[in-house]
């Protein structure tokens, strides 16, 4: 027959399994790119006030920056947006694409934006 005392230890064992795998789970958050890195990749990291986003590649793209610091940049644009829609599911198509569209129509404006200081 199995006591109280044999399910708190079960229950003592899971807690720390659980917290060790949250550990885990954390330090690879802190180091999203660590096998990349290793295996060769390149990284670029950009910012702003109040958010980080970093970008990584495989070194045999390096050839194909056409003058980016990132390679194949509108496949990484594109990747970022598309699907970032929340609640995409819920959307319909016109409507998530309207608000990809918006995006880009106000990142365009800020391109014309900031050229036009330059004139």
């Amino acid at each position: 027959m199995i006591s109280r005392m044999d399910f708190s230890e079960v229950d003592r064992w899971e807690s720390e399994q659980l917290f060790e795998e949250d550990v885990r789970a954390v330090l690879r958050m802190a180091r999203p790119n660590r096998r990349e890195r290793l295996a060769g990749w390149t990284e670029y990291r950009t910012g702003g006030a109040d958010f980080r986003a970093t970008i990584s590649w495989d070194p045999k793209l390096e050839p194909e920056r056409h003058g980016f610091e990132v390679p194949r940049l509108a496949d990484v644009l594109e990747a970022i947006l598309i699907g970032s829609a929340k609640d995409q599911d819920a959307l319909q198509p016109a409507e998530e694409f309207g608000m990809y569209r918006s995006v880009l129509k106000e990142v365009y404006q800020r391109m014309v934006e900031l050229e036009s200081r330059y004139d």
